[in-house]
């Protein structure tokens, strides 16, 4: 009989984190503790069929993949039947041994499955102990979910912004010698190549006299087809919050400033040309600054704000870069003093 005391240790173990990816690492450890696992992971797909994510403990190493999810035919064709046939579990014989396959969330967004690599079947103490263990997980996992989640347009909320943006800082290599992508040679950009992140803040133009002309209900519902606009125009790994108000901001990653113009121009685009209810058309205006370790991050939420007012005082409807107003004169980097930003 697994102990009961190590099982408490473990369940106040993965309910005492407030981070998703740490949750999702203590999960995995109190299941390989208990069943002896070769490999445990848990996939999360999206509602399209996607994979987006893995988390995998294999050998006592945690790994986590947000891109490039590679899932065998027979893994995919097991959730498929457990999302036809409305199972919560499905076990899958292959040479190895077995897959134990649980799902452990599900909303209007993703779903997410726990596999377990098992030499043999497990019996009924552990099936009934891990089922345990999941329903406390799936409820924290809820609660934590709702807790970091606009509740108007589902976007993640500002409670979220500090921890997931300071996270990425901290991922971004050391700070070395910038060359503009025009002087890059195709080779240089090959040999120094890096993950490129871009911060970028999102405001509705005249929002507030919709609100005054048709009504906050109106004004609510803008907010949230613009919200599906942005998870139509962003990829899942790009972070994307809502602040309050008419307000968004959008970290994503590109290769360089070109490709980043293209994905941006394409959302302000996509805004305009939709029909929103009643109102029919809204514009935002859009500031941006690359996302550097070499700019301490509240500063570059400083810069980014500064191009968005120069979007919003300079006709609206457009996208600015700080670095393009650095570069033309109408700003200095020493002009902006930390703290100035009036988001929050």
């Amino acid at each position: 009989m697994y102990q009961s005391n190590l099982l408490v240790d473990h369940i106040a173990n993965f309910t005492s984190h407030r981070d998703k990816e740490l949750l999702a690492f203590s999960l995995l450890k109190s299941v390989n503790s208990m069943m002896v696992c070769s490999k445990v992971k848990i996939i999360t797909a999206n509602k399209k069929g996607d994979f987006i994510s893995s988390v995998t403990l294999e050998n006592n190493q945690c790994t986590v993949k947000n891109s490039s999810i590679e899932v065998e035919k027979a893994l995919k064709d097991a959730f498929e039947n457990m999302n036809s046939l409305s199972l919560e579990e499905y076990v899958l014989k292959t040479d190895e041994g077995y897959l134990l396959i649980r799902l452990l969330h599900h909303d209007r967004k993703n779903e997410q499955f726990l596999v377990v690599n098992l030499k043999d079947k497990a019996d009924k103490v552990q099936s009934y102990i891990l089922s345990g263990i999941l329903s406390i997980y799936t409820n924290f996992f809820t609660l934590l979910n709702e807790s970091q989640t606009d509740e108007l347009t589902g976007l993640s909320n500002r409670k979220t912004f500090d921890s997931s943006i300071s996270k990425v800082f901290d991922s971004l290599p050391e700070p070395f010698e910038e060359i503009d992508d025009e002087r890059r040679s195709s080779s240089e950009k090959l040999s120094t190549q890096v993950n490129r992140f871009w911060l970028s803040i999102i405001d509705i133009d005249h929002f507030k006299l919709v609100n005054d002309r048709f009504g906050h209900l109106y004004g609510d519902e803008i907010l949230i087809h613009l919200a599906q606009i942005i998870r139509s125009s962003f990829r899942q790994e790009d972070l994307q919050f809502r602040f309050g108000g008419e307000e968004f901001v959008i970290l994503l990653s590109a290769d360089n400033k070109k490709d980043c113009v293209k994905i941006l121009e394409k959302f302000r685009e996509n805004v305009e040309n939709y029909n929103f209810p009643n109102v029919n058309n809204i514009t935002v205006s859009i500031g941006v600054v690359e996302f550097k370790r070499s700019t301490f991050h509240i500063t570059s939420i400083d810069y980014a704000d500064q191009a968005l007012y120069y979007s919003k005082g300079n006709g609206r409807n457009q996208t600015t870069f700080f670095e393009d107003m650095l570069s033309r004169g109408d700003v200095k980097e020493a002009d902006i003093e930390e703290g100035d930003i009036d988001l929050f």
